[in-house]
């Protein structure tokens, strides 16, 4: 019976919160590539002062660049931009990503805080059970940009295409994926 039940579920109407809707975002991924190795020989403290340090200054970074963080989860986070912000928002990311290896290096962990960039189609809005309800974006845009993976910034073709030329000069073409990583140096 459950099976029956099941399967038609997954046949029926949506559902979804209220407030979902369809919109075309930014969404960006962050992590430093080798915390976990650091961690596990750091006190608990030492690496919560770290985040906590980090986290003020991935707010303060991506606020000014018309970023939103939706969630951070150790040392990874979800952003998402409207895309007629899209420039001052990647130029923010890569400024994190700067500041973010800067902070590490300040506390003895030798790690990229690596950002993967796309912009495309998502659906948003308040997630979750009844009373634990909290803003996310769901899609495939949102998947993509979790497998760019490259050390550093990487931009999709889309991501990049929304940067003007003075943007697009600091990036470089990767192909197999075709991507565009922020130039070093």
């Amino acid at each position: 019976m459950s099976e029956n039940r099941s399967a038609s579920r997954a046949s029926g109407p949506p559902e979804l919160p209220s407030d979902a809707k369809a919109a075309t975002l930014g969404v960006a991924f962050f992590d430093f590539s080798r915390l976990a190795e650091w961690a596990s020989s750091q006190q608990d403290e030492q690496v919560a002062s770290f985040l906590q340090q980090f986290y003020r200054l991935a707010h303060e970074r991506l606020a000014a660049g018309g970023a939103r963080i939706v969630k951070l989860m150790g040392d990874a986070g979800l952003v998402v931009f409207d895309v007629e912000r899209a420039e001052q928002a990647i130029l923010a990311l890569c400024e994190l990503s700067g500041d973010g290896r800067r902070l590490a290096l300040e506390h003895g962990l030798d790690a990229w805080l690596n950002v993967n960039v796309h912009v495309g189609p998502v659906i948003e809005g308040s997630f979750g059970p009844a009373g634990l309800e909290r803003y996310d974006v769901i899609g495939k845009t949102v998947n993509v940009a979790a497998r760019l993976g490259r050390r550093g910034v990487t931009l999709s073709p889309q991501a990049f295409r929304t940067l003007g030329p003075q943007g697009r000069e600091r990036f470089e073409k990767i192909m197999q994926p075709i991507t565009y990583r922020l130039r070093q140096g």
